[in-house]
């Protein structure tokens, strides 16, 4: 299966709402460099999702739109109203993502057996919805009742859904096609992704990576240096230090991976060469799809293309060369 790659919109920083010409620029540069799809986030300190996944509806032609909606923030039914309109205006482009964070920030407050519980009503009548069918749907639940829903319903394939590994495994077993893990070093993302194939083997497997890249390993981690925060960074030019002596090394858990703390997404930093290197490894262990994000984003997404992309062409793991509209 080939690896897909999506961008990761930075809607979630202090100033998003001084960016809306930067998300278009950023997402048009994403479908001419030959990625596949925009990672659309949401949640409490973010944009609207599916605002911005409208807007960019009319700004792109064929990059994947993967919106993550918290399922607090919208009734299942209304949901489903709006995804079959993206659905529309989008030529069938959309990828929904459920994400199981955030509950107390939209004022929900119940335990963890309650939150999968409602979750999983939530996801039948979001399907039942979304699924061809003319007739009005009744659904009586203890999180949700419903009568003659979704009347106005259209013959449109209902998005692929991604769920997050913190789910129950009977909701991603059920429900999704893809699941998103939580960050880790490569030989726990392995062993993730084994336990779940053992419960569902078609699953599909998501993760977040960022990215810097370098025309020399040491220019690649000069420029993280120069991006993420570094305690007591030596007066010696960065680029002239050793490998074992760069300060930033302390936290590479594997090749060309870094990971500052438990938790956040790794970093891949190196060459093109490299970075396509680790990209093969990341494939080889199940992994189908890779959210990166980067910044300076547009030119960070042009180098990508321009030079991690065509090794991955040669390796065979994208579907076919990619040219520029």
């Amino acid at each position: 299966m080939p690896l897909e790659f999506s961008w990761l919109m930075p809607l979630c920083t202090p100033d998003w709402a001084a960016r809306p010409g930067q998300w278009i620029q950023l997402a048009q540069a994403v479908e001419y460099a030959g990625l596949d799809g925009l990672w659309i986030p949401g949640g409490a300190l973010c944009a609207d999702s599916l605002g911005v996944a409208a807007v960019l509806c009319a700004h792109t032609r064929s990059v994947q739109l993967s919106v993550s909606v918290p399922p607090e923030v919208m009734l299942p039914a209304a949901l489903a109203t709006t995804l079959q309109s993206l659905q529309s205006i989008s030529g069938h482009r959309v990828r929904l993502h459920l994400p199981n964070s955030e509950h107390s920030a939209f004022g929900e407050w119940l335990n963890r057996d309650q939150r999968s519980e409602r979750i999983g009503e939530y996801l039948e009548i979001l399907q039942h919805l979304l699924a061809s069918n003319t007739e009005g749907f009744d659904y009586q639940g203890r999180y949700f009742q419903l009568e003659s829903a979704g009347v106005t319903r259209r013959e449109i394939p209902a998005p692929s859904l991604l769920l997050d590994d913190t789910q129950s495994h009977t909701l991603v077993a059920a429900h999704a096609r893809t699941c998103l893990l939580a960050p880790g070093h490569p030989l726990r993302l392995a062993q993730e992704i084994q336990r779940w194939r053992q419960i569902r083997p078609t699953l599909e497997f998501a993760c977040t990576f960022g990215l810097i890249l370098g025309e020399s390993e040491d220019l690649a981690w000069e420029t993280a240096a120069t991006l993420l925060s570094v305690p007591q960074l030596p007066e010696e030019p960065l680029a002239t230090l050793l490998r074992a002596r760069h300060p930033l090394r302390r936290w590479e858990v594997h090749p060309n991976l870094l990971q500052r703390e438990a938790g956040q997404p790794l970093i891949l930093v190196g060459t093109p060469q490299q970075v396509a290197t680790r990209l093969q490894e990341l494939h080889g262990i199940g992994l189908n799809h890779l959210i990166l994000e980067g910044g300076p984003s547009v030119s960070e997404v042009l180098r990508f293309g321009e030079q991690v992309l065509p090794l991955l062409f040669q390796q065979g793991l994208r579907k076919e060369r990619l040219n520029h509209d």
